[in-house]
């Protein structure tokens, strides 16, 4: 598994030589236990020994301090210019992702810094750098406003900071001593033993930092956390302890899922309409031929008045002929004209609303629209409805394309001929409404049955089409508050279960 080296993002403002001092001992790369990027550098004197040496390692500088506010991903502010007004300043202008030291932290740092440069022999050089190099940390992991414990290579806690203490709502001496899974899932069995990726296992593998997405427990409240692991070096090169940051991406999370699924909402009208138009061009091809052969029998009966009028006047017999043949031209004309309004009704864009749904009118419509298809598929169609009066609450447009569906896919299933069944009727006293649709046709396969409700999943060829898909139906019935169910048998056929809540019984309004 691939690693990532996080690096803490930090600007420096005050850039006289502490700061040209600081830079230097960052470059040498001695500060093994966490990498550090100086993303900027501020000083009103462009000319300052920090400023100049920032300048030729291409790191921005600025005279304007809050130009280094603006700097994306920015974690850390450090003020070397010990003035205690410019870091009240800070802390007012500052987002609150970003971490300022106070004065008297600046100051300690600032005379670590000094220390180091002032030693003279480089064994105390080196003692002094890895002073300076656990004093970073520790300093950084206290003000930080992310969770950050030290742990040792059996996951015990040394060392914890305030922030981690506060998620996990015990003292620092009730923390110590204790397994870093106790404390941020408040487990008593390691979080690998439960098949979830442990990043401190991998970073004492492979010595690299490492990275998971946790579920953490604070109090009784569970958390998704960031969390991020560092290996602490000894000197001899090996791991010796592991620094783990714990970032709270809950409410970021919850962002992203409510704009995704105001996204998916607001598409959905789209989706449907376009599945719609999907199911209209199998229907009208199914239709054609229904609307042909009544207007070749009106055009045949029309000819044949008009020839026997141009024979001359028609006599009684023939003008009780006509009338019957006109009365069928008539009859075939209004059975063409309420096919073609279906088809209409059926394509036409309506808005999205919740309303009272008349099933006995929403299934004939489905049934007038899908009999000639069905007829040639040599299927028969029963509908069964408990009641005339049977209706669900829903949005007319999704419900109806729901059920479209369901009918489609039976008669693919059945593709030499067959049953299929639409049963509807109340569940008593839980003011719902169940629907079902059986056939009688090819049924799923076993290892198929758990996908059917999946994404992108289908068994059928491209030249198919999937049109909206039974996870998108899924989806739709679950926004209704609604269940769906399946049972299939291979060879023997599938039925769909569909429960959806029910309308008060009064007048119904037809589409």
């Amino acid at each position: 598994m691939s690693t990532t080296i996080n690096k803490l993002k930090m600007a420096i403002i005050g850039g006289g030589r502490r700061c040209r001092s600081l830079l230097k001992i960052l470059e040498t790369g001695k500060l093994t236990g966490l990498q550090v990027e100086i993303a900027g550098v501020a000083d009103i004197n462009p000319d300052a020994a920090g400023v100049v040496y920032a300048g030729k390692k291409s790191i921005f500088t600025t005279q304007n301090y809050e130009d280094l506010l603006s700097i994306p991903g920015l974690e850390l502010v450090i003020n070397l210019t010990g003035k205690v007004d410019l870091s009240n300043d800070i802390s007012e202008k500052k987002p609150d992702s970003v971490s300022i030291l106070n004065n008297k932290t600046s100051k300690l740092f600032q005379e670590i810094v000094k220390a180091v440069l002032d030693s003279g022999e480089q064994i105390e050089a080196q003692k002094e750098e890895l002073k300076l190099s656990h004093s970073f940390i520790r300093t950084l992991a206290e003000v930080t406003v992310v969770g950050a414990m030290v742990l040792d290579l059996n996951k015990r806690v040394i060392w914890i900071n305030e922030s981690a203490l506060k998620g996990s709502r015990i003292r620092r001496d009730e923390a110590l001593g204790k397994f870093c899974f106790q404390i941020s899932h408040n487990s008593s069995r390691a979080c690998d033993l439960d098949n979830s990726f442990c990043p401190m296992k991998e970073t004492l593998k492979t010595g690299q930092s490492s990275h998971a997405i946790h579920e953490h427990i604070y109090g009784d409240r569970p958390v998704y956390c960031d969390v991020s692991t560092f290996p602490l070096f000894n000197s001899h090169g090996e791991v010796a302890q592991v620094l783990e940051v714990i970032r709270d991406i809950t409410e970021e999370l919850n962002d992203r899922v409510e704009k995704r699924t105001m996204s998916i909402k607001k598409d959905l009208s789209r989706l449907v309409q376009e599945d719609k138009m999907i199911s209209l061009g199998k229907m009208v091809a199914s239709v054609a031929h229904e609307i042909n052969n009544p207007i070749g029998s009106i055009i045949n009966f029309n000819k044949y008045i008009l020839r026997s009028i141009e024979k001359g006047v028609p006599d009684g017999n023939e003008l009780e002929e006509f009338k019957t043949y006109l009365e069928l031209s008539i009859r075939e004309a209004q059975r063409s004209g309420m096919i073609v309004n279906n088809l209409l009704t059926f394509s036409r864009q309506q808005p999205m609303e919740t309303k009272r749904i008349d099933l006995s009118e929403l299934f004939d419509r489905i049934v007038a629209l899908t009999g000639h298809k069905m007829e040639l598929s040599d299927i028969r169609c029963k509908l069964e409805l408990e009641n005339e009066n049977l209706a669900v609450l829903g949005d007319y447009t999704q419900i109806q394309q729901c059920f479209t569906n369901f009918v489609f896919n039976s008669i693919d299933a059945m593709p030499d001929g067959g049953e299929l069944a639409i049963r509807a009727g109340e569940n008593a006293g839980e003011q719902t409404v169940q629907v079902e649709i059986t056939d009688t046709g090819e049924g799923i396969p076993e290892e198929n049955i758990d996908r059917i409700f999946e994404p992108f999943f289908s068994t059928k060829s491209d030249t198919s089409g999937v049109g909206l898909g039974l996870s998108m139906v899924y989806g739709i019935i679950r926004e209704h508050r609604g269940e769906i169910k399946v049972d299939s048998v291979p060879g023997k056929g599938t039925t769909f279960v569909v429960t959806l809540p029910a309308a008060e019984q009064e007048p119904l309004e037809k589409q």
